[in-house]
């Protein structure tokens, strides 16, 4: 295994996402558009581990597959996590924000596999958090719960990412990453899961 350590946190993170997929889908209704979401970034975290542990012992084709599939995932996270927040609104704005969750998508899928490709993607997905939390903010009056989560969620992602960039010594900046969106991923669980009327079901 190349990288033992960077490999057990992403499946870390894809047994935690997997656990919380699973508890929001026995939930029901617009809970399980967010099982999706997090289903999904389960499978990007399990590829991730896939790559980091065995990459060196694939081809150049399997490798370019895996690090696609891994973005593919993430855009797919980040599709049905704007959805979900669709799906609370009213007709008129419900379809413009699913229109505005395809486009993206169809961008995210698009890109190549260019570094700066996956970057793009996880781009959208933090821009898919902020699109939610601007969605709860404006209707979880006066229980700030919801928003209060997905703000930290959004808040540890950004230093997560920052600390991909500083050399930590003895340790790879991916397991710090990986760690710090753990916590960020429950948050948004929580988030996704606090009660208000207009998470419960689908507005007309």
């Amino acid at each position: 295994m190349a990288e033992p350590i960077t490999t057990l946190t992403d499946y870390a993170i894809a047994l935690e996402c997997l656990l919380l997929a699973g508890l929001l889908l026995g939930q029901g209704g617009v809970q399980r558009l967010w099982a999706a979401a997090f289903g999904s970034v389960s499978g990007a975290a399990a590829l991730g581990g896939i790559y980091h542990g065995f990459a060196h012992q694939m081809s150049l084709a399997q490798r370019i597959w895996l690090w696609q599939g891994m973005g593919i995932s993430v855009a797919i996270a980040s599709f049905f996590t704007v959805v979900a927040a669709a799906m609370t609104l009213r007709r008129g704005r419900r379809l413009a924000l699913l229109a505005l969750a395809t486009a993206k998508l169809a961008v995210a899928i698009a890109v190549g596999i260019a570094l700066w490709g996956f970057a793009l993607r996880v781009a959208d997905y933090l821009s898919a958090l902020i699109i939610v939390l601007l969605v709860q903010w404006l209707q979880h009056r006066p229980d700030r719960a919801a928003p209060a989560w997905m703000i930290a969620a959004i808040a540890l992602s950004g230093l997560g990412a920052i600390g991909l960039l500083i050399p930590w010594p003895r340790v790879s900046p991916l397991v710090v990453y990986h760690l710090v969106q753990m916590v960020a991923l429950f948050c948004i669980y929580r988030s996704a899961t606090a009660k208000h009327p207009a998470s419960a079901s689908v507005s007309s």
